[in-house]
């Protein structure tokens, strides 16, 4: 029997049952388990053919893959639900008068970052690996995005002129992320920012046209971002070519090839399973190192002495795609072997204990959720590590900010709403 097209099967059949279930619930499409799904089914599932016809792909790795794959995903829904069955929690009451100020303060903050990256020279500002003066003015570009959530908050609670102007300029900048330089993750960030703000505090959801809309255009995205790019963004070729990218051409190309995300993530861990070198999470250590220790102000020998030394991803110096990831999968695997998927296990319980206590009117809840979403999915496509980073980025610039907007007045309980058996 051929392990690899039944674990495929089978990996398939949940996504599309999971991502089905999520579709006939009211408001599930806001569950990580359904984000979750849904990223497998439109960004991992058309990798998966390709390498299933390729000779010189190993069947035996490209089984363990799948079937690590399948585990996470399962890992998703069980943690999940037990995030859900967290203790009753109390909403807050903030100042809304200081909830604005502080969105006038990141977004100023966050535009004034994007505007200065804008005049970065282009072999700086362009490069695929990002490092020095463009880290550091897009760690606080990031402020725009926790200004914008502020200010959406507000603006659907109660109608101001101030939240208005602030949502308007802060989108100007988002549609530059989005149709200039064709970035996914920008354009999922601002629907669900918008969406899951009207589904905490109203409770309407998205219909399930425009989800199954979204579904469809996150495949485009995967079939035409490189040369969308290429011609509004990097400027490789003419923008009027853009009308000419032949989607069925890639698609076909994908499902003959295989995508290079998922071929990373098979020989990888092959390369793992071989050695047994697990690096036990220890590489999160050395992400939040390179990512919050700057070496323009540390210096980049004391900051090279600070991070870990681990065994490369491939001991036989195979180097992948510029531009693709290994994927969580392998980021979980090279950790802990298969019991790795337990990472997507807390992961998931986590976000369920933040919505719980966001669907019971806890604003602060509200907005990390929202933040949280597309980190969360980039913990599949990319690293386990990609959540835990920014949290850490979130919770150094929202929790002081949140004690200075909190009101003493007495907590208030609300009940949770019914969502993907949330009720």
């Amino acid at each position: 029997m051929n392990w690899a097209v039944s674990l495929f099967v089978i990996f398939a059949a949940t996504c599309i049952g999971m991502v089905g279930y999520g579709l006939v619930r009211r408001g599930a499409a806001y569950s990580y388990p359904f984000l979750a799904a849904a990223i497998c089914l439109t960004f991992v599932l058309p990798q998966i053919p390709g390498l299933l016809n390729d000779r010189a792909v190993s069947e035996s790795a490209l089984a363990a893959t799948l079937l690590m794959a399948l585990l996470c995903l399962l890992m998703c829904h069980v943690g999940w639900h037990v995030g859900l069955q967290g203790g009753p929690s109390t909403e807050h009451s903030y100042s809304e008068q200081r909830l604005l100020h502080v969105a006038v303060i990141l977004s100023a903050v966050g535009s004034y970052s994007f505007y200065k990256f804008g005049q970065l020279p282009d072999e700086e500002r362009l490069r695929g690996l990002l490092s020095g003066t463009s880290v550091a003015i897009l760690f606080f570009a990031r402020l725009l995005t926790y200004g914008f959530a502020i200010a959406v908050t507000c603006l659907v609670n109660r109608r101001s002129f101030l939240a208005w102007v602030i949502v308007c300029v802060d989108s100007g900048f988002y549609f530059q992320r989005i149709f200039i330089a064709g970035r996914r993750g920008e354009t999922a960030e601002f629907c669900l920012i918008i969406a899951l703000t009207f589904w905490f505090r109203h409770k309407w959801a998205i219909p399930r046209t425009l989800v199954l809309a979204g579904l469809l255009m996150s495949l485009v995205g995967l079939l035409g971002a490189r040369e969308y790019r290429a011609a509004s963004w990097y400027g490789e070729t003419k923008a009027t070519s853009i009308a000419d990218i032949d989607l069925y051409k890639n698609w076909k190309e994908l499902q003959d090839e295989g995508g290079p995300e998922m071929r990373n993530a098979v020989y990888a861990i092959k390369e793992k399973s071989e050695t047994g070198d697990f690096e036990y999470s220890l590489g999160t250590w050395n992400n939040l190192i390179f990512s919050y220790v700057p070496a323009q102000l540390v210096g980049e020998s004391f900051k090279s002495a600070l991070m870990l030394t681990l065994s490369p991803t491939f001991e036989r110096g195979r180097e992948p795609p510029v531009g693709s990831t290994y994927t969580g999968f392998y980021d979980a695997f090279g950790s802990f072997w298969y019991l790795g998927c337990l990472k997507f296990f807390v992961i998931a319980a986590l976000m369920g204990s933040i919505y719980v206590r966001a669907a019971r009117g806890d604003e602060a809840m509200q907005i990390l959720y929202a933040l949280s979403v597309v980190p969360s999915m980039l913990v599949i496509t990319h690293f386990t590590d990609e959540i835990i980073v920014s949290w850490v980025h979130i919770g150094a610039f929202l929790l002081p900010a949140f004690w200075y907007v909190k009101a003493l007045r007495r907590p208030a309980f609300r009940t949770i709403p019914s969502a993907y058996t949330a009720a």
